[in-house]
Order: structure tokens, then sequence, then C-alpha cells
């Protein structure tokens, strides 16, 4: 891997007394290991900062959650003569500049914290004298599972399609801290890499202060606390569950999607309707999510890309009114839950009636910080696939259904999640859900490439004659970025 390593140190504050002082900090230039591994509070810092840059516009602080991924998947209707660089990405055009410019730094940071998260695994051994047992384990199994977070979002974009059944390459898997470049294993070693992390990782985290103290975690000290800001088991079992989905392994998917849907009620309920009235609206459903960033600056999303009110088509992602109202099952929209806290406002601009997408509105609140890596309703749509009979897919897609404000279906049929290669005219009920569910959180694209779908719901019209933007398999694939593919 030809991309230039950096080390992150976060310096914290002495004295902690809230949530958002935990990701007050700021980022220096370089871990000196000498010094920083030598206590605690070093090591603390160091994976601290991982979550921080975890944060950067160039990852999940914007582009592979809300912004880039997103218009890749066709969520927001590009102005084509104003917004040039973002419709170059819609078309999935990767020879562009702006595509270009952005895969290169998507690659480059992702595995820039790759590289740090091996420096933290690598002296918690080294170091193993100065953490307790506790502390040891908890970041330990965090480090092992932000690395195959992120091995697994790089493959799931940069990868070929995978098939099990199909032998390809992958990209560089670095397991150690290292300047020089990686082998690059097939697809299935890479897949083999991810799963390997992410059962340490569980293993590790075992004793997480989420199972005995629930998502608030263990009050004596701030480290220690919201859980749901960490890559905490629950979460690990939640990215086990999405791992073996996208590798078409049914059985272990549903196994996992399982146990997250066994503590679901317990320590992530479903939203509630009076949480979506008001003044101060739960835009991002914050009990659902089991792994959230923290972004003290996540309004600046809202106001740079998603205010109608005060940006131009040159600027503006939004989703057209029509467009919205017709995946959202149309007089039904008004009811669901989705439509009513996150895409209820409209402003008309060239002609065109636009949906104003606010579910990053608001800072007054931790939920309204919050950027959603890993929420339980993806467990509750994997389980509605994958269950073993019948009855217990059509139970979970119902309790999926209510959570949202809706009926659920009485045709098990209804439920296949793949669209039909040849005939797009028709959605499935489960595979409008994939589309309704994680708006501006990135996984769409994901979706449609892991089900090799040959079209992609369209962000521009609504007629029964055009509904789909068609595309071959291989426009899932963006190229390596330019400098690196000679690694690959």
């Amino acid at each position: 891997m030809k991309t230039k390593i950096s080390y992150i140190l976060i310096a914290l504050g002495i004295l902690c007394t809230s949530c958002s002082d935990f990701l007050n900090v700021q980022p220096s230039d370089r871990i000196s290991e000498e010094t920083n591994f030598t206590n605690i509070a070093g090591f603390k810092q160091a994976i601290n900062g991982i979550y921080v840059e975890l944060n950067s516009s160039d990852l999940y602080g914007r582009a592979l959650t809300c912004e880039f991924i997103e218009i890749m998947a066709q969520r927001y209707a590009i102005d084509q003569q104003n917004n040039k660089s973002d419709w170059e990405t819609m078309q999935l055009n990767y020879s562009s500049s702006t595509p270009q410019s952005r895969l290169q730094n998507i690659w480059s940071k992702g595995y820039n914290l790759i590289a740090n998260c091996n420096l933290i695994i690598k002296n918690c051994e080294q170091h193993r004298e100065v953490l307790p047992d506790e502390y040891y384990h908890l970041i330990k199994g965090e480090a092992y599972a932000l690395r195959a977070y992120l091995h697994l979002d790089l493959f799931r974009l940069f990868g070929s399609v995978y098939d099990p059944e199909v032998s390809t390459l992958a990209i560089p898997y670095y397991t150690q801290l290292q300047l020089d470049v990686a082998p690059t294993p097939s697809a299935q070693e890479f897949m083999d890499l991810v799963l390997k992390d992410l059962k340490t990782a569980e293993e590790e985290l075992q004793d997480d202060p989420i199972v005995t103290f629930g998502v608030n975690g263990d009050p004596k000290d701030i480290f220690l606390q919201f859980r749901n800001l960490r890559l905490n088991l629950y979460a690990v079992y939640g990215l086990l569950a999405r791992y073996y989905y996208y590798a078409h392994d049914n059985e272990n998917a549903y196994a996992y999607a399982k146990k997250v849907v066994d503590i679901q009620e317990r320590h992530f309920p479903w939203v509630k309707l009076l949480s979506l009235t008001g003044s101060n609206i739960d835009h991002m459903f914050s009990t659902e999510i089991m792994f959230a960033l923290q972004n003290l600056q996540r309004d600046n999303l809202f106001s740079s890309l998603f205010n109608g009110n005060s940006l131009k088509t040159s600027s503006l992602l939004a989703p057209l009114e029509d467009v919205t109202t017709e995946i959202f099952g149309g007089t039904m929209a008004s009811s669901d839950y989705r439509v009513r806290s996150s895409l209820s406002g409209t402003v008309e601009q060239g002609g065109k009636k636009y949906v104003l997408f606010n579910k990053y509105q608001g800072t007054d609140s931790l939920y309204n910080q919050m950027i959603p890596m890993i929420r339980v309703s993806e467990s509750f749509l994997i389980l509605a696939e994958t269950g073993p009979d019948d009855e217990e897919r059509l139970s979970r897609f119902t309790e999926f259904n209510n959570a949202r404000g809706l009926q659920g279906v009485e045709n098990i049929e209804e439920l296949n999640t793949l669209f039909d290669d040849i005939d797009n005219s028709q959605y499935t009920e489960l595979g409008k859900e994939w589309i309704r569910e994680f708006y501006g959180e990135g996984q769409l694209f994901f979706w449609y490439k892991r089900n090799q779908c040959l079209s992609m719901r369209s962000a521009t019209s609504a007629t029964n004659d055009l509904p789909f933007r068609m595309l071959s398999a291989s426009r899932y694939t963006p190229p390596i970025p330019e400098g690196e593919e000679k690694y690959n």
C-alpha cells in the first residue's frame, strides 16, 4: 500500500464530566510509542483517537454515510446543470476527477486508521503490564472490531462483487503495523481475515460493561460509559450479522441477527412516536442505534448539504417529492415514522419539488450528535430474509413494520429480497424496506452490490416507465485509486 501512514494521538482533558467531553479532544500529528503506551491513559487516548478520526469527512463524517456513497446509491436528485461533480458521481462515472479524488481520500484515510488499530493491538501485548485485565480486553477487542469494520467497508466499496463460489482478488488486509506493502489476498482469504478479527473482538469483549450496566456503561470511568458510542459486544454481533449476510452465509447471518434481536428490547428499544414530535425530534431514532459516532459538528452536515431553505441546486442533496412518495407507498407515506421524522418538509427549486432530508438536523441533544454505524433494524431485516421458517420471517418483518408505524404483510412471497433481473417493475416488500430504512446511512449501495442488482431505484423519476436506473454489475466496483493499483 503506497498510502502514507500517519499516527494519531488524542489528548484528553483532565476532567471528563459529560459524554461530549469524551470526544472534545484535539488530534496531534504522531503517536510516540515510547511515551504514549506506558500507562492506561495513553491507551485510552489512542483508541479514542480512532473514533474521533472516523468522523473525518472522508469517512463516516460525510462520505461513507450521508453523502458520497448515498449519491452513488441514487438517493438524491442531483441537478446535472448546476452540480456536475455530484452528477458524475451519481452516474457512477469513476473516470471523472471528483469521484477519483473522493475515492482516493476514502482509501487513504481508511488504511491510515487501520494502521493505527494495528499500532494499538501491538502495544496491548508489548505493554501488557500497564493494562488491568478489564482495560486490556476492552481496548484490544475494540481495536480488532474497528480494524474489521474498516477493512470490510473498504472491501464492500473497492472489492469486486463478492461471490463465495468465484475466485477473485480483493484488496490488501493489514494484520500488523508495517510500512511495506501487504500481499493482496483472494476475496475469500480477505473475508476469512475479517471474520477472524470479528471473532477475536467478540471473545475479547465478553465482559463489556454493556452486558452488566447497559448502554450507559460503568459509571466508575468515563471511558467505560456510553457504550453505544463505541464498538461494544452487541454492536459486534450486529457487525457479524452484516458480515455473514454480505458473505451469503444465511445460517450464520441468522444466528448473529438473532443474538441482536434477543437483547434488542432491553438495550436498544424501538423509537417511540412521542420522540418524533415537538421541537426536539429524535430524527436519528437514537435508542435503536447499537454503535454510533459522536460528532460535535454534525449539524454542519445539514447546513452544508440538506438545508433546502438556504442551499441552491448547485449543492443541495434532496430526493424529489414524487419519488419519495412512490418509495414510501403513496398515501401510506404520511404514517411512516421515517417520513414524519426526516423527510417531511418540501422546497421548490428550478420547477422541481424536493423533499427536505433533515435526519442530520439539530445540535441540542446527544442524539443530534450521532452518526449511525449499526442499528438493530438491520438485524430484523436480515432475520426476515434468513429465518428458518415462514412464521418467524413474517413475525420479524411485522415487528419491524410496526416499529415504523406500518402494518406487516400476510404473504411470505412478498418478502423475497432480490429484484427480478429482467423485469424490475415491481418491488418486493423486503426489498422496499432496505431502500427505505437507511436513508443517509451509507448501507443501500452495498445492499444493491451484495445482491448484484442490475438496477437501482431512480432518484429522478417516479413514473411507471422509468422507476429504475439500469446498470451493469461492473459499475459497483470503483477502480483502486491511481497510484495504488500497482500493489494489487
